[in-house]
């Protein structure tokens, strides 16, 4: 009987489901994320570091545990020249109307078991939902994130680039006098988390 309440015991144990941290990520020169725009002749970027939201994970069963709201201010991205920021906002990215990019929910495809172990890099694949100029897609970016236990909480470092193609946000592509840009955009996301205390 003893042994009958110690594995029902162990079997809850085991259901039961990892505790997550919650790391918030804020605006600020630690977090930073850029496009990058080619074009045969010339190719620039767009940066800010508007990017905010809330991580939630278990270090110790990543796959387990995480959930990711993520959202960047596109109206503050800033390409260097006035003009053509103003350009980008009101003729395609239409900030007025949709003025955040957001990666919403996730999960992890690999490897199994991901763990993160204090001040060590770990590379998997997260998927989540990307909602860009009012179009949401499933994406899946490959990333690398690194734990650092602070006191009673943490430091979650995280960096991805991905394409985003132009056509499947309904956005029109850019061109400037007779600089046509690619119709795919390279982002650039480098992040940090802190807990709550």
């Amino acid at each position: 009987m003893r042994n009958a309440k110690l594995l029902m015991c162990a079997a809850l144990a085991i259901a039961v489901p990892a505790r997550a941290a919650e790391f918030i990520v804020k605006p600020g020169s630690e977090n930073k994320v850029v496009f990058v725009s080619k074009a045969t002749i010339e190719s620039f970027e767009g940066k800010t570091h508007k990017l905010e939201g809330r991580i939630a994970v278990d270090p110790g069963a990543v796959s387990d545990s995480i959930t990711v709201h993520l959202e960047v201010d596109l109206a503050s991205l800033d390409t260097g020249i006035a003009k053509r920021n103003r350009h980008m906002r009101e003729n395609h990215l239409e900030t007025d109307q949709f003025p955040r990019a957001v990666f919403d929910g996730a999960a992890v495809l690999g490897p199994a078991g991901a763990k993160l172990e204090a001040g060590k890099p770990v590379s998997f694949d997260v998927e989540g939902t990307f909602t860009l100029h009012g179009v949401s897609r499933r994406l899946r970016v490959a990333a690398e994130v690194t734990y650092t236990p602070q006191g009673s909480g943490g430091r979650l470092a995280f960096r991805t680039r991905f394409p985003v193609a132009l056509p499947d946000y309904a956005i029109r592509r850019p061109e400037f006098l007779f600089l046509k840009l690619s119709e795919t955009q390279e982002v650039r996301v480098t992040g940090v988390g802190v807990t709550a205390l």
